[in-house]
């Protein structure tokens, strides 16, 4: 389907500057300030539009699991000790682990299942000593990208060569704009919906269709110039960008029962002559759809966050984020770059945040020093 991008992108971003300005405006009312100082943190055609059939309604409220309350292990179940503070864990699930073969079954015993199986004993150990802590909550991060199987990789043309910029090491990734790339996506996305959906444990899953290297589909490495020229080179457009995120978002409501994240950055914006530019405009118009395709199933996140602040294009997203309200979820930067811990989850709580992902290195802490931010998060609206 043919449609005209910048006049519906234009469109789009008024709609949401005049829906977060009379939001911000509705909360000066209320008496309440918004934060002073939000930290940071072979074809190339564009998949068409999902049918309606494809694309049902957004997901009733009431058939919702609970969202992610408390403080979040980032890398898999959290240890004993801090399990009265440390609620949820995430569980990366890279696509090349889930679905080795091409448009092939979900592999047995894979990263899910095993996180599941560790949930529900941790559940099940949790009852039989009568601890009276809430059930441990598990949130699926899947993980194209680089982590996209190779068969993926090769479909609408071949896989490309880029370059992390925290790591400057490079690696590959498939042509996740294009119909071919799309369709395997919903493929996985379609068969994790009917495997996972319906399992007590899993609480949300992270789209991932238009990542690089992290799952943030909004960032495009542009710090090292040699990946807009690499992308240009191989049939990628704003156009068609554009269109994948709003169509990773669309697919959310395949999953009837789980929340469904998006990690929001500023818009990386790459032009047809390899130029590139801070589009957040294009950020908070995607956190609106979300919102008006998905309801309250749209988890707002960001990965990002820490003390002292990032400015700029992060702040005005964040105040975004707020505007629109709950359900949100943070992950902190890394221990090298989050500045204080405790500082930054006070933030996070005073913003609305659900919930927040903790550093690897959480586990230093006293396990009693996280419990006040637990129940601070804990106590904020899931809606």
């Amino acid at each position: 389907m043919t449609r005209d991008r910048g006049r519906e992108n234009r469109s789009s971003r008024d709609r949401t500057v005049g829906l977060v300005t009379a939001l911000l405006l509705a909360l000066a009312a209320c008496g309440q300030a918004a934060p002073s100082t939000p930290p940071a943190t072979a074809s190339t055609t564009p998949t068409p539009t999902p049918s309606a059939a494809a694309h049902p309604s957004p997901v009733a409220t009431a058939g919702l699991k609970p969202v992610i309350h408390g403080l979040v292990d980032r890398t898999g179940p959290p240890p004993a000790a801090f399990l009265g503070s440390v609620t949820n864990f995430v569980v990366d699930a890279p696509w090349s682990e889930l679905q080795p073969d091409p448009d092939g079954p979900l592999a047995s015993d894979n990263v899910i299942d095993q996180a599941i199986a560790a949930a529900q004993t941790l559940n099940a150990g949790s009852a039989a000593a009568g601890a009276g802590q809430g059930t441990v909550d598990l949130k699926i991060r899947l993980m194209a990208g680089v982590d996209a199987p190779d068969w993926a990789k090769q479909l609408g043309g071949g896989p490309v060569t880029l370059v992390n910029p925290q790591s400057e090491t490079s690696g590959t990734i498939g042509r996740f704009w294009t119909s071919a790339f799309g369709q395997a996506y919903d493929d996985l996305w379609s068969k994790l919906a009917t495997a996972y959906d319906n399992v007590p444990a899993v609480h949300e899953i992270t789209v991932a269709r238009c990542m690089t290297f992290s799952d943030e589909p909004f960032l495009r490495d542009t710090s090292d110039p040699s990946n807009a020229q690499a992308l240009v080179a191989a049939g990628f457009s704003l156009a068609a960008d554009e269109q994948c995120q709003e169509q990773e978002i669309a697919l959310g409501t395949t999953w009837r029962h789980t929340l469904v994240g998006v990690a929001f950055n500023p818009y990386q914006a790459i032009q047809a002559d390899g130029s590139t530019s801070t589009d957040e405009a294009f950020t908070a118009s995607m956190m609106e759809y979300c919102r008006s395709e998905l309801g309250s199933q749209c988890v707002l996140e960001n990965n990002s966050i820490r003390t002292p602040p990032l400015a700029g294009a992060y702040s005005n997203m964040y105040l975004t984020m707020e505007a629109l309200g709950a359900p949100i979820t943070f992950q902190t930067a890394t221990e090298d770059k989050i500045g204080n811990l405790q500082t930054t989850l006070s933030w996070a709580v005073g913003l609305g945040a659900d919930a927040v992902e903790l550093p690897q290195q959480y586990v230093d802490q006293p396990p009693g020093s996280l419990q006040a931010a637990a129940s601070q998060l804990q106590a904020n609206p899931a809606t």
